[in-house]
């Protein structure tokens, strides 16, 4: 027998396989070929219309169940929509060519499988909203999650500390896709087990220590901005404001970005170990410094003003004082700023001290009244601040200020802020806020009054006039150290025993003007007149002798509903505050003056509620 193919049986092969192929191709016309799947169906053979509807009522069926997450022993749901997950039936149903070319899709699954006995497994088409998907899971699951925290620097209870690293829980968000890319493939709703794993904080906090101690050197630099009475403090939590904190070698933020086509992957998140832990770094951020400098020349900068006076009853009823205008240079305050901060190797050294550089441009005196009255210029001006008063306090430093506002002191005259303000009380138009009174902070007529004679007291200390008489308070007020003043430039009044007195030792008369800024929350007196070439040296406060406030202290009150807590006392340090004053005039010595003030501890006093 001969082992060479004869052509005949060539054509018995080649008419063999043509007729399987039209057979083939006859019982498949309109059908699905073999080992077809859909979503792990097997529809070998069936009918296109049945195809047709199989997987239409499959891809329906499958969007409107929910879609089920199972977490800690929790059932967590949500549906395809929400998750910004839309199926695309007719694009799917293309993919079999079921009605449109049979003859197509036969060729191309053959082409595909190579085999007619090889499985093809064919998906349903699907698109998602990324954002939508990323904010419905982060929402679903954020609650059950805690994030890595970094060690890091933070500043709580007047002082600088370092908070250490605290590991986190995450949900494995690639399981979860994985699982939900599975669901829609095999269009089955079966519940989606969630496994969480630890996050690894990036900083530790040994890694943290180099950053730390150059913050707390930082802080000790004692870095003032000057003008005037107004001082901003570059320590405590305004410094920490101004500072980035960031991994080592990479202030972005990011430890990678990969560029994959147009669309950038950031790493957020190497777990690293041993030398390779990156360091904490600090910089000073320079957007955050302009805004705080331009906070600053919110508060500074004023346009010229001329003035102008009108008289009535013997009174300044109607007073534009001469008001120099003022501009802060920015540019050359940040200059200086940045000359005084080192970050990388800072230094400990005493209080630096930047006066501002502020452009002054000089007002006109129009009247020639004013002229006669001595009232050309300014002698001193006094401000402080009442940031966090209640509504009823602010009104009455308003209108404390109105009384004392336009008063023309004579040559020789004693200026007494009781007789000038009057009666406070409520027939007088004062409202209730809180005083002190016997030893407690209280409720009553007039609160507020003292943030007047507060400012009046400075200045008339800044013009150089004599003080006749001053009490401090009892305890710090936390109104009277706003804009970095130190505790003991307050003064206190109680009509008619506790005043506050100075006298007009200037050879012409003087004029106290009254402003309030409700904007800034701030009041400023300013005193004007005719210099004598006085030059004030007022010293800063020296503080001693510091104590903590009691613990605080709770007090039942039936007139409170029960569970009800109200805070009606508030917590200051004892300190002892010690300043000084020399006035001279032409290189003469006129004044000479200490000024004591010792401040109580005070504890805060809560009272509970016990009524029905």
């Amino acid at each position: 027998m001969s082992n060479k193919i004869t052509f005949k049986t060539i054509i018995i092969v080649s008419l063999s396989l043509i007729l399987f192929y039209l057979t083939y191709n006859w019982f498949y016309t309109n059908r699905i070929p073999p080992n077809t799947y859909f979503a792990y169906i097997n529809i070998s053979n069936k009918k296109s219309v049945e195809a047709n509807n199989l997987i239409s009522s499959k891809i329906d069926n499958f969007q409107n169940q929910p879609v089920i997450f199972n977490l800690d022993n929790k059932t967590l749901s949500t549906n395809l929509s929400s998750l910004g997950i839309a199926i695309d039936k007719i694009e799917t149903i293309k993919k079999f060519n079921v009605n449109y070319d049979q003859k197509k899709f036969n060729k191309k699954q053959n082409n595909k499988t190579g085999s007619l006995f090889k499985s093809n497994y064919i998906w349903p088409t699907y698109f998602i909203d990324i954002d939508k998907f990323t904010n419905t899971i982060n929402n679903l699951l954020t609650t059950y999650e805690q994030q890595a925290q970094n060690a890091t620097i933070i500043y709580k209870n007047s002082q600088f500390q370092l908070q250490n690293e605290q590991p986190g829980q995450l949900v494995d968000r690639l399981n979860l896709i994985q699982d939900i890319k599975y669901n829609i493939n095999s269009l089955n709703s079966i519940p989606i087990e969630l496994s969480k794993y630890t996050d690894i904080p990036l900083i530790k906090t040994e890694n943290a220590k180099r950053a730390f101690e150059k913050v707390k050197i930082l802080n000790n630099q004692k870095i003032t901005l000057k003008f005037e009475q107004d001082r901003w403090s570059l320590s405590g939590l305004n410094l920490i404001n101004l500072l980035n904190f960031y991994l080592q070698g990479k202030e972005d933020g990011n430890l990678a970005v990969i560029q994959t086509n147009k669309y950038p992957i950031i790493v957020k998140n190497i777990n690293l170990s041993g030398s390779n832990m990156p360091q904490l770094e600090i910089s000073l951020n320079e957007q955050k410094l302009d805004s705080f400098l331009q906070t600053i020349a919110s508060s500074i900068n004023t346009p010229t003003q001329d003035a102008n006076i009108q008289f009535e009853g013997g009174k300044v009823v109607n007073f534009t004082p001469a008001r120099n205008g003022q501009n802060l240079n920015i540019q050359k305050t940040k200059m200086a700023l940045l000359e005084k901060i080192s970050i990388d190797s800072p230094t400990i050294a005493d209080e630096v001290i930047i006066n501002l550089p502020v452009a002054v441009t000089q007002a006109k005196i129009a009247s020639d009244e004013i002229k006669s009255l001595g009232i050309e210029q300014l002698l001193g001006k006094g401000v402080s601040y009442f940031r966090g008063s209640i509504a009823n306090r602010i009104y009455n430093i308003g209108l404390g200020s109105n009384k004392i506002n336009g008063t023309l002191v004579k040559p020789g005259e004693i200026f007494s802020f009781n007789n000038t303000v009057g009666e406070v009380s409520a027939s007088s138009g004062y409202k209730q806020a809180y005083v002190i009174s016997k030893g407690r902070t209280v409720l009553d007529d007039g609160g507020g009054i003292c943030q007047v004679s507060t400012t009046v007291f400075r200045a008339a200390l800044d013009a150089g006039l004599p003080i006749i008489a001053r009490t401090a308070h009892a305890y710090r007020v936390v109104y009277y150290e706003q804009g970095g003043i130190k505790p003991g430039l307050d003064a206190t009044v109680w009509s008619p025993a506790v005043d506050l007195a100075f006298k007009n030792d200037t050879p012409n008369h003087i004029l106290i003007q009254a402003v309030v800024n409700k904007v800034n929350l701030k009041l400023e007196v300013d005193i004007y007149g005719t210099s004598d070439n006085r030059k004030v040296i007022l010293t800063d406060p020296i503080i001693s002798n510091q104590k903590p406030p009691p613990a605080d202290k709770y007090e039942d009150d039936p007139t409170l509903p029960r569970g009800v807590v109200k805070q009606v006392d508030f917590s200051a340090s004892g300190a002892t505050s010690v300043f000084t004053r020399k006035v001279y005039r032409n290189d003469v010595l006129l004044y000479d003056d200490v000024f004591k003030s010792v401040f109580r501890p005070w504890q805060a006093v809560y009272l509970v509620g016990t009524g029905g």
